[in-house]
């Protein structure tokens, strides 16, 4: 083995410890992030006296934040060591979720969203998928995002569940001070020890130049760029929606239990699949897989449009969520494998930024379509999110276009 295949093969072991480090800070930043946003919008209501209107405007400047702050996150992952990124956004983060739980003030409550929304984007998607992105240039890059990228699920799994419990046995003073401290000690933590940049990270631009990486400004021009961003927007609302709406809909119509399970089935079907699709991508296009995944929504929500019966119900969830994972994935992807290494990270941050606007809007139209109609319609227009998604990304083409 020659001074070249040692140096390789290190750098490859290194690359996957990196990933394993992700896979940890991702299931921290979602767990306590994205997916306990319900849960403590229903302690605060409960403790507090905030109106559940005041606490979802709340959850929503979570979300714009830090979107808005991914675009500066983009910036210093061109400058600064990303474990300088990672420590800050836990230490803000931690911060943040400790002060709410003593907390009085709705324009406090406000400030610690907005905080903790900043914070959470340097430990979450924006960091991440750039370093998957300079550790793993070739083939298996599909491989270890999905590998990574299954932390965001995780974070569902472990974390919400075992929050709710603490809140109901300790009381918001007690536990949001003890998430804060677990959540930046953990993320710390596992930064000092697993994270690392990857060799080349900071001499991007020479490398960009040399294989002929897009330029950011020239690639933010492209149609390709535009159009599978405003497909993501449509994505992410019809899929946030229809994941914001699933519990509530399915014990309407088959109770509770049923509701329970058809949530733990899009989750279990969200890490199978993802794991499964950075496998497949290695083999097919990415463009293909990305408009049968939209397609695959698109079905699985006409089926809960229209299900009435446990088994329709499971089903539904079933397929609606094994698109979920991997069209998450395939976001960031589809982006590196287009543009390059190069302007990647500022590329994401911004395609990403526009995203939000998906999320912050689709459960909010769903449910004002449930108010003013039923379920039916709501998931009906879904469908149609999803399909004009697909003919957006279908018109992208496969890969961006040089003037």
């Amino acid at each position: 083995m020659t001074a070249s295949d040692r140096s390789s093969s290190f750098s490859d072991r290194r690359g996957w410890w990196v990933i394993a480090g992700l896979f940890v800070v991702l299931t921290v930043s979602s767990g306590f992030g994205f997916y306990n946003m319900a849960v403590y919008m229903n302690v605060l209501a409960e403790t507090r006296n905030f109106s559940v209107t005041s606490l979802s405007g709340a959850v929503s400047a979570f979300f714009v934040t830090g979107g808005i702050a991914g675009i500066g996150v983009a910036r210093l992952l061109e400058r600064v060591d990303v474990r300088w990124i990672l420590i800050a956004g836990a230490l803000i983060s931690g911060v943040a979720l400790s002060l709410v739980g003593v907390v009085e003030s709705i324009k406090l409550l406000y400030l610690l969203f907005v905080l903790f929304g900043i914070g959470n984007t340097g430990v979450s998607i924006v960091v991440s998928t750039t370093l998957v992105t300079r550790w793993f240039p070739g083939s298996n890059r599909s491989v270890a995002l999905s590998v990574a990228s299954t932390g965001l699920s995780m974070g569902g799994i472990l974390i919400t569940p075992a929050s709710a419990w603490l809140f109901e046995q300790f009381g918001v003073g007690v536990a949001m001070p003890g998430f804060g401290l677990l959540f930046a000690a953990a993320i710390i933590l596992v930064t000092l020890l697993l994270i690392r940049d990857a060799p080349s990270a900071h001499a991007v631009r020479t490398a960009a130049e040399i294989s002929g990486d897009w330029s950011y400004p020239d690639a933010l021009r492209t149609r390709f760029f535009v159009l599978l961003t405003a497909g993501y927007v449509l994505c992410m609302a019809s899929q946030v929606g229809g994941i914001a709406h699933l519990y509530n809909h399915a014990d309407n119509q088959a109770g509770f239990l049923v509701a329970a399970t058809a949530v733990q089935a899009l989750t279990a079907m969200s890490i199978l699949s993802r794991i499964v699709g950075g496998f497949i991508l290695t083999r097919i296009p990415i463009r293909w897989f990305t408009l049968g995944n939209l397609t695959g929504q698109a079905s699985g929500l006409a089926l809960l449009a229209s299900a009435d019966s446990r088994g329709e119900i499971l089903v539904a969830a079933g397929l609606f969520g094994a698109t979920v994972g991997n069209l998450l994935m395939l976001h960031p992807l589809w982006l590196a494998d287009a543009y390059g290494i190069g302007a990647y990270a500022r590329l994401f941050s911004v395609s990403n930024a526009w995203t939000v606007l998906g999320v912050a809007a689709g459960p909010l139209a769903m449910g004002m379509l449930y108010d003013f109609a039923d379920y039916r319609v709501a998931y009906a227009v879904a469908v149609a999110l999803s399909l004009g998604a697909g003919l957006l990304v279908a018109g992208a083409g496969a890969r961006p276009m040089r003037a």
